[in-house]
């Protein structure tokens, strides 16, 4: 009789002894078991000409593996290569659109705010007489004209007429007694704002004989400034198309 708890059954009915299953599973074991010097040594056993394409093919292999290794630290240093060139490119561009936009807001391409200054012309109310008649009571373009280049020498950095952005080809001028700034029609009241030191504009003008004095001895309530904190101007809404003039090619 067969002690159950040393014996087992298989699959096909046979009954194997646990101590048989044992011996065979510490066989197979061992002989899975291959160290390196083991699979050396059973390489020295086979025939030369197996030794020689079993030397070849791991040599190949070591090959094949040094080229990939190159090819990886190869395709690192290129990678490192652009992320530089993108960080160089990314500068550069920043650098262009700061410029871009310093240069837009210089020639009044671009909506602005800052301190400054609003100054309100108005045609006076009185009856013309004395030495002033009803022209002199009258704003006209050149007096638009002459307060706006005022504030560009007091240090105005930015200019409107009624809400119209002046800008390097602006012009002034009367038709009748309609004023035209850029071909557009504007009334009086006429509003000038300015952005600039809003005392350094303020004092500027109103300096004892100056434009503002002339238009006050006429009627005071002419003209009226006053310093502001904050000031938004709108952006150039004018032409900027050149028809004649160009850009010079660089000397070579």
């Amino acid at each position: 009789m067969i002690n159950p708890f040393l014996s087992r059954k298989s699959p096909n009915g046979w009954v194997v002894p646990v101590s048989f299953m044992a011996l065979l599973v510490g066989f197979m074991t061992s002989l899975a078991w291959i160290t390196t010097e083991d699979r050396r040594g059973r390489i020295q056993q086979l025939p030369e000409e197996q030794r020689q394409r079993f030397a070849i093919g791991t040599l190949d292999l070591t090959d094949e593996n040094e080229s990939l290794r190159a090819e990886v630290t190869k395709l690192r240093e290129e990678n490192t290569k652009l992320q530089n060139a993108l960080a160089e490119n990314d500068n550069a561009s920043k650098s262009i659109n700061t410029a871009l936009q310093e240069l837009k807001v210089f020639a009044g391409l671009t909506e602005v705010e800052g301190q400054g200054v609003v100054i309100t012309l108005s045609d006076s109310a009185r009856p013309p007489g004395g030495a002033f008649d009803a022209a002199g009571q009258t704003i006209h373009d050149t007096d638009v004209l002459r307060v706006v280049n005022e504030l560009w020498n007091a240090g105005a950095e930015a200019v409107s007429v009624n809400n119209k952005r002046v800008g390097p080809q602006t012009n002034f001028r009367c038709v009748g007694t309609t004023i035209l700034v850029d071909q557009v029609k504007i009334a009086t009241p006429v509003v000038i704002r300015a952005i600039g030191e809003s005392d350094t504009l303020y004092g500027a003008m109103n300096l004892p004989g100056g434009f503002f004095d002339e238009l006050r001895l006429v009627d005071p309530k002419m003209v009226e400034i006053v310093p502001v904190k904050t000031v938004r101007l709108p952006a150039y809404s004018g032409s900027t198309a050149m028809k004649v003039v160009q850009v010079p090619e660089a000397p070579k």
